[in-house]
């Protein structure tokens, strides 16, 4: 469980290697953790079980940090000059900041963490009215939502919390689940940024469908990512792919 608390999803080799234990141990183990709820099993393997649950921000911010760093490169590179984007509240965006190297572009943020670097490296800079949610610094509300659908991007950026097959892109807010479905019906082309802890597991409201979005990420040899439909999902490689 430690280890699944730490890197999100773990084969039957992994924790085989970690235990010194047979692999009939580990299975009889995983089945056992599975009907007590704390995981679920996945082929070869376990991933964490339950609903994911909103974090802190601080604490977010610290886990899985170079990937996040990785991953947020790959996404400000699509970034082209004369732009108009959104980028909602998340740790995995904030990290976009200083690989942002765009000229004349126009940011849309719900995120209050983003608007004094956003200004200090001379981007026009909009930031959506409404009330604060102190965990994740994100500014939700019905304003937001009604100021969003009034807008057009040429890409948004957008963080999640889980992504599965079956449940999509889902977060553990329905605020700000209909402030990222919102931003990615109103934008040309919509990426969902995500480290690969968060694949196979699902939080509490679904936003989006995974054909909706494409997926910067920092692995393609992930199990997950090997039963996308790749006619329908892009995935960039962030460290070794």
């Amino acid at each position: 469980m430690d280890y699944l608390n730490t890197h999100g999803t773990g084969s039957v080799n992994d924790l085989v290697e970690i235990t010194d234990s047979s692999t009939a141990t580990v299975r009889r183990d995983l089945t056992y953790l599975e009907s007590e709820g704390v995981l679920k099993r996945i082929h070869g393997g376990a991933t964490l079980g339950g609903l994911q649950k909103e974090e802190d921000y601080s604490d977010k911010s610290v886990k899985n940090l170079t990937k996040k760093i990785r991953i947020a490169q790959n996404a400000a590179a699509l970034i082209e000059n004369g732009d108009t984007i959104f980028i909602d509240a998340g740790t995995t965006t904030y990290e976009m900041m200083p690989f942002i190297r765009a000229a004349d572009i126009t940011v849309v943020t719900n995120n209050v963490t983003l608007i004094a670097q956003l200004v200090k490296n001379g981007h026009q800079t909009h930031v959506l009215g409404g009330k604060v949610k102190p965990a994740t610094k994100a500014v939700v509300g019905y304003d937001v939502v009604e100021k969003l659908k009034a807008l057009s991007f040429d890409k948004c950026f957008v963080g999640v919390n889980a992504i599965d097959l079956n449940h999509g892109f889902s977060t553990p807010d329905d605020d700000e689940a209909l402030i990222k479905k919102t931003a990615l019906s109103q934008s040309r082309y919509a990426y969902v940024l995500s480290d690969s802890s968060k694949f196979e597991r699902s939080a509490f409201v679904k936003f989006a469908d995974l054909e909706e979005a494409i997926i910067i990420t920092d692995t393609e040899k992930h199990p997950f990512i090997q039963q996308l439909n790749t006619k329908t999902h892009i995935i960039e490689g962030g460290g070794d792919g």
